[in-house]
């Protein structure tokens, strides 16, 4: 109401401020101007304040998220590019690099390389020291975004979603990540237009095969790492400090001659004893010991930030507890390291992974055994499922105590229960809890595990022989976040959330000696789910990835001519062309082709789908001839088999008129669609996708044939059904509009002549419309796979 009421002021205020110009000189102007100004000022502090109670209210109307079991409304997405909430509060011996990596904006570090890599063992504080930096620079303007490159997909992801954020088109997008256009090519020429300066962190960058091209190194800088201009910065955390994957030098080595390399790696090592030992005091406080004691449990502990702080914390609740016999200075903390199965040497030199993995494990069981005293021994159980789960946050939306509290490993859990024990882990820094922010609201929490502490959690439990259990609870939990149809753009979210974890569980489950069928089973059916929610969101790339994963582990558990499998097959081919390898995908489908005649029949559904895709990748392979004619050939027998009004067989139809005009036959490509859309009608319906897809495709193989005024006067009444049935917002929607303002543009600029309309339709990086439509958005000669699957998920 206070908005409504603004706005009418300020038009009011407006228009008599316009009537007082024209007034001027007189005192009825001059009084009515100042009246005027008056009411613009009051109407546009309403509208500010409208503005900001709107805001506040909406903030107030986010639905509060918890744990899986209590009262929350619908399940929040996770992805997000915003700084994570510093872990650590006390940060030394850092102080120095984090002005260096901030000073970089400053006039002296214009000439600096704006690709900094911090690199080091698992640990040593890289992320840490990343937040230090961004939060700094945030503090000063600096647009900041954080991506992690733990996973592929969560790296995909991430980049993708900053790609929207920088002003991509859907057609873009699309184009960029199907393989047809490349993904980091539009990601810097968006970064490259980006107006204010700006810090792009990637955390977590291991495998840095993720970075770069196949069989290209990161310095060649065709992939996501390549230098910015003076307005941005990169920074990278990677464990990977070897020189020659970045081509950068180590600073100590670094001459003024070297000044114009664009990469530059920080080796992030290990605290000396003084900052070590600050850390155990900023956390315990002096009442732990004096600070020579300190220093000795900082050399004891390799100067290992993440065991510095896991020992402090550990300290600081015991010393809160105040229990009987509880290791509460520094001088028993360093004998306690000494006591249980294994003796932990003092390290001798740098440390090594091995020895971090031996004291982090050491370090946390002390703190656990706090937990043990306070009678909360599920709190190391909880610690182990959740390193189960891939590096990548966790959703406490995924653990549902309920279904926990089933498993013997936590009998009779309860929400309130599960909310105590995380709570617990946090306080000791086991573990974080995060609130992941989608466009600055609240999506949730998140649960974060620190790589080290997941490795030393996983190697125990392999060593215990006890994987099997966590696994299958793990995969059950999964299983009930990963519900919905992958389809659904509401549900992107939650399997966003999903994806990185499923194919890291199915991984799992394969190497584990005694995963039963239905561990195996349940891990697959995930994996498919996730795979066709990738491909949804145009991730084809990391599909394909996931289905090669998969498809080995559900030809040994259903057998390599399971109709399950072979359909497997047959998407891993799809999703292979779809992320540009048509030839590959041929190749598949090939090999393919002649199992499923043995098997299934030469006109099975399934057989007639495989024929019909290969048609399709010969066509894009550019047989555009022999893609015709296969379809030509095909088309008889799908009619007979399926019926002639059946999707499948209209898909064959509307494919073999797209390959008729890629032949060089456009009337005849359009006189083919103009004879299916009224069969299309009768039996899908005139609203329905894939006859709106057609009624497309026919405007553009019309303008082709040299027919403009046509192809425009088809488009502009496809445009309102589209509006009507997809909304105006929808990609296609998008589609049809861009194609009817070019052809309008084309025709005022140019007189409207066929000529100038075959010209524009034959230029090269535009959507369908008057060019030779390539069908884009999912046309429905290529949905038939899709169907199969969706028959084939879960069989035995």
């Amino acid at each position: 109401m206070l908005l409504a009421s603004g706005v009418v002021v300020v038009l009011a205020g407006g228009y008599w401020l316009m009537e007082s110009v024209r007034a001027e000189g007189s005192q009825q102007g001059r009084s009515g101007a100042l009246i005027a100004v008056i009411g613009l000022v009051s109407g546009l502090a309403q509208v500010v304040i409208a503005g900001l109670a709107f805001r506040s209210t909406s903030s107030a109307r986010t639905v509060s998220v918890g744990l899986a079991g209590t009262a929350t409304s619908e399940r929040p997405g996770m992805t997000s590019l915003t700084v994570p909430e510093l872990v650590a509060a006390h940060v030394r011996g850092r102080e120095r690099l984090v002005d260096e990596l901030a000073a970089l904006y400053r006039w002296r570090g214009r000439r600096e390389p704006r690709v900094r890599v911090l690199c080091g063992m698992g640990g040593a504080g890289k992320t840490t020291l990343a937040q230090l930096v961004a939060r700094r620079l945030a503090g000063h303007g600096v647009q900041v975004w954080w991506i992690s490159a733990a996973t592929e997909a969560g790296l995909q992801t991430g980049m993708r979603q900053l790609t929207v954020s920088l002003g991509a088109t859907d057609g873009e997008l699309q184009r960029a990540w199907s393989g047809l256009d490349s993904a980091p090519d539009l990601l810097w020429r968006l970064l490259a237009r980006y107006p204010g300066r700006w810090l792009l962190v990637i955390d977590n960058a291991d495998d840095t095969r993720l970075l770069s091209p196949a069989d290209e190194p990161v310095a060649a800088g065709r992939g996501w790492i390549r230098p910015p201009t003076r307005r941005g910065l990169l920074l990278v955390t990677t464990r990977d400090g070897t020189t020659g994957t970045w081509t950068a030098m180590p600073r100590p080595d670094l001459h003024a001659s070297d000044r114009t390399a664009w990469c530059r790696l920080h080796l992030i090592g290990m605290l000396g004893p003084a900052d070590g030992a600050r850390i155990l005091v900023d956390f315990a406080g002096e009442r732990a010991g004096t600070m020579r004691d300190a220093e000795a449990l900082a050399r004891r502990l390799g100067g290992l930030p993440l065991a510095l702080g896991l020992a402090g914390r550990a300290l600081a609740d015991a010393q809160e507890m105040g229990l009987s016999g509880s290791v509460t200075t520094f001088v028993d903390y360093q004998a306690a390291l000494e006591t249980g199965d294994v003796l932990l040497k003092a390290p001798e030199g740098p440390l090594t992974e091995a020895q971090a993995r031996r004291l982090v494990s050491r370090t946390w069981e002390l703190s656990l055994a706090l937990l043990d005293g306070r009678d909360m021994p599920e709190a190391r159980t909880l610690l182990r499922l959740l390193a189960t789960f891939a590096d990548a946050p966790i959703p406490t939306l995924l653990l549902d105590s309920r279904t926990m509290a089933t498993s013997p490993l936590f009998a009779g859990l309860d929400p309130n229960g599960l909310e105590g024990l995380l709570r617990a882990l946090t306080g000791l820094g086991l573990v974080a809890l995060d609130e992941s922010t989608v466009a600055g609201r609240s999506a949730g929490r998140v649960v974060l595990l620190h790589p080290l502490i997941r490795d030393t959690s996983n190697h125990h439990l392999h060593l215990g022989g006890q994987s099997q259990a966590y696994l299958s609870l793990a995969v059950t939990l999964l299983a009930g976040l990963a519900d919905g149809d992958p389809d659904d753009s509401r549900l992107w979210p939650r399997w966003r959330a999903v994806t990185p974890h499923a194919v890291h569980l199915l991984t799992e489950a394969a190497r584990a000696p005694d995963a039963g069928i239905d561990l195996l089973t349940a891990a697959i059916d995930i994996v498919e789910r996730t795979c066709h929610y990738l491909a949804a969101v145009g991730l084809y790339a990391a599909a394909r990835d996931q289905l090669a994963v998969l498809l080995p582990v559900c030809e040994r558990v259903r057998g390599d001519e399971h109709p399950a499998a072979l359909a497997a097959r047959h998407q891993l081919a799809q999703w292979t062309g779809r992320a540009g390898d048509a030839a590959s995908a041929c190749d598949h489908l090939a090999a393919l082709l002649p199992i499923r005649e043995r098997v299934l029949g030469a006109r099975h559904v399934d057989t007639l789908a495989v024929r019909h895709d290969l048609a399709r990748w010969t066509g894009e392979m550019g047989h555009a001839a022999a893609a015709r004619d296969d379809l030509a050939a095909l088309l008889p027998v799908r009619a007979e088999v399926l019926g002639v009004g059946h999707p499948d067989t209209l898909a064959t139809r509307h494919a073999l008129a797209h390959w008729t005009g890629w032949a060089g036959d456009a009337t005849a490509a359009r006189d083919q669609l103009a004879v299916l859309i009224p069969v299309q009608r009768q039996a899908l319906g005139g609203e329905h996708p894939d006859t709106l897809t057609t009624r497309q495709s026919l405007a553009g193989w019309t303008g082709w044939s040299g027919d403009a005024a046509a192809a425009r006067d088809e488009l502009a009444a496809l445009l309102p059904v589209r509006e009507r049935a997809l909304g105006a917002d929808h990609p296609d929607t998008l589609t049809t509009r861009h194609e009817l303002a070019r052809l309008d543009r084309i025709r005022g600029e140019r007189g409207g002549s066929a000529r100038s309309a075959r010209r524009a339709a034959s230029r090269p990086g535009t959507d369908p419309g008057c060019r030779a439509p390539r069908d884009p958005v999912h046309p429905p000669w290529a949905r038939s796979v899709d169907r199969e699957v969706g028959r084939c998920r879960g069989g035995s």
